[in-house]
């Protein structure tokens, strides 16, 4: 085991724990923050890592799932960071890897239509959707992101979710590529059965659960414009 394999391994166990502890924290509580931080070093350190090692074997799935990552988990950062919105030269960056991701991810797919995909796990053929789907999360997050500088940055409610789909939607991917992608890590009793897809499922439930939680809070919504008053009383319809 080489050093760099060390360095992936743990930045993903870190990860993964941080990940999870964010998820559960209170959204904006000091724990939130805290395990949020650690959870977007470690989850980089990861993707760069193992985007590395896949393109040294040769291995396009796993170079794309590495990418696509740390594109989600760098633009969800930079979202969360920006609280009063934000159009700078970041976010223009991040539209550029969201695209490039995209495009990488759609090549990735037509190859492996045309039969040229990569063989992985003792001979496990990847499908030509698992490529098209990470590219359609790439373009989503591309088509957000063109979205957000349109609108000169985001704000409120919009920022928020836009924060946690793509931390929560990282972490799934992590999450799978641990327990789904090396079943040979683990006893050959669990390798196949039902318990490695419980983590995924839990984390996909709780990015249902504080979506919907989001979308729907009080606490996210705009104030209303409150009606200008005069000296003498409330400013009244002159219509």
């Amino acid at each position: 085991m080489t050093w760099l394999l060390v360095v992936h391994i743990v930045g993903g166990t870190l990860g993964l724990l941080s990940g999870t502890a964010a998820m559960i924290a209170a959204k904006g509580s000091l724990p939130h923050r805290i395990a949020g931080r650690v959870f977007v070093t470690s989850m980089l350190v990861m993707a760069a890592t193992g985007g590395y090692i896949a393109a040294a074997r040769d291995v396009g799935v796993s170079a794309l799932a590495a990418v696509l990552t740390g594109y989600l988990v760098g633009s969800g950062w930079l979202v969360g960071r920006r609280a009063g919105g934000g159009a700078g030269v970041p976010e223009w960056l991040a539209l550029a890897v969201g695209i490039a991701t995209a495009a990488y991810g759609l090549h990735l797919g037509i190859e492996a239509r045309d039969g040229r995909a990569d063989v992985i796990q003792g001979g496990f053929v990847v499908p030509a959707a698992v490529y098209f789907v990470f590219s359609g999360i790439a373009v989503l997050g591309a088509a957000s992101d063109a979205w957000a500088l349109a609108r000169g940055g985001l704000q409120g409610r919009s920022r928020v979710l836009q924060h946690l789909w793509r931390m929560c939607v990282a972490l799934y991917i992590a999450t799978s590529s641990f327990f789904t992608g090396q079943q040979d890590l683990f006893p050959a009793a669990l390798q196949g059965s039902f318990l490695l897809q419980v983590p995924e499922i839990l984390v996909a439930g709780l990015l249902l659960f504080w979506l919907s939680r989001v979308a729907f809070s009080k606490r996210y919504r705009r104030p209303r414009p409150v009606a200008a008053h005069h000296a003498d009383g409330p400013a009244r319809s002159t219509s």
